[in-house]
């Protein structure tokens, strides 16, 4: 009975032993179902990267690289009317900066494909109104995108639910930039300035806008996203560096601050995302001619600008 008991012991022993062991392998195997392309952000806007940072799937960020001889950056201004899609592109890199609305993407998806783009190393969001959001669920659905970008405050519209959608289905990184951030890809490096505001009390949704700057070699490009006056004046409180485009907030609307940023940035040469039924401001129009600024207006056709970090030169089409 005494070595009976014993053996009962032991095995009692070696099941409690047995458990711990299958507990361990359980939570491992939780752990490793979480596969790191991040958690849910609370606004609702994609995941992002569980460090806070922005990650990068190409193996490219901050890779330092400088302008590669006889390379040549493009960046394209689709003639879509009033909606914003930026092509930016060299022998090492694509990035797009929006996605116009829903048909916008045609456009898009033809002049890729013409120059043999499959890839958009960089997708970037500056905000989700339906003119620069609208066609990026056709984009991710056709080409390899790797990594996007968005403004952190999300927007209640069937555009914003497909291209939620458009990232679950292809299952893309995404990240949503809360603070300034500043990265490197084949030679073009990219500057973010983030808004200072999760919730903006006068035009919430333009006010959020990603500004971004584009350079190369010596050569540098301004997306103001929609940035109305409030995140403007925020943009100036940086003392931003001077560019040699910039693409005007918001469609040519003639806001307060404009002549301050012009100033401080003093562009060659500016690109106004109109219509030909939704005009430019005159004021806009006539603030640029007091900076000596070269006006550019997609309304009459799309615009490539080419540099090779040293030179820049302009054609519409």
């Amino acid at each position: 009975m005494l070595k009976a008991s014993k053996y009962m012991k032991k095995g009692q022993r070696l099941s409690i032993i047995t458990a711990i062991f299958m507990v361990i392998v359980m939570l491992f195997a939780m752990t490793a179902c979480d596969n790191g392309t991040g958690k849910q952000d609370p606004t609702g806007n994609p995941a992002t990267d569980p460090s806070g940072e922005p990650s990068d799937p190409t193996g490219n960020e901050g890779d330092g690289q400088g302008v590669s001889e006889g390379d040549s950056m493009k960046v394209v201004f689709f003639e879509i009317g009033k909606a914003d899609a930026f092509l930016i592109y060299n022998s090492g890199a694509t990035i797009l900066i929006d996605a116009g609305e829903a048909e916008s993407a045609e456009d898009i998806l033809k002049y890729m494909d013409k120059k043999e783009l499959g890839t958009i190393d960089y997708f970037f969001i500056t905000h989700f109104d339906k003119d620069h959001v609208g066609g990026a669920s056709r984009i991710m659905e056709n080409k390899d995108v790797k990594q996007i970008y968005t403004s952190n405050y999300p927007k209640s519209s069937g555009e914003y639910d497909n291209f939620k959608s458009a990232v679950n289905k292809k299952k893309v990184p995404a990240s949503v930039l809360r603070e300034d951030t500043s990265f490197d890809i084949a030679g073009i490096k990219i500057a973010v300035d983030a808004p200072l505001q999760d919730v903006y009390d006068e035009d919430p949704s333009n006010n959020s806008s990603l500004i971004i700057r584009i350079s190369y070699g010596e050569k540098s490009f301004l997306f103001m996203g929609d940035a109305m006056g409030e995140r403007i004046k925020e943009y100036n409180a940086t003392e931003p560096e001077i560019c040699s485009v910039i693409k005007m907030p918001h469609h040519g609307e003639y806001l307060p601050g404009l002549d301050e940023l012009l100033k401080k940035t003093q562009p060659k040469f500016a690109v106004i995302t109109s219509s030909k039924e939704l005009k430019e401001a005159e004021e806009t129009n006539q603030t640029l001619k007091d900076h000596n600024v070269q006006i550019y207006k997609t309304r009459k056709g799309r615009v490539i600008i080419e540099t090779d970090g040293k030179d820049i030169s302009v054609t519409q089409k």
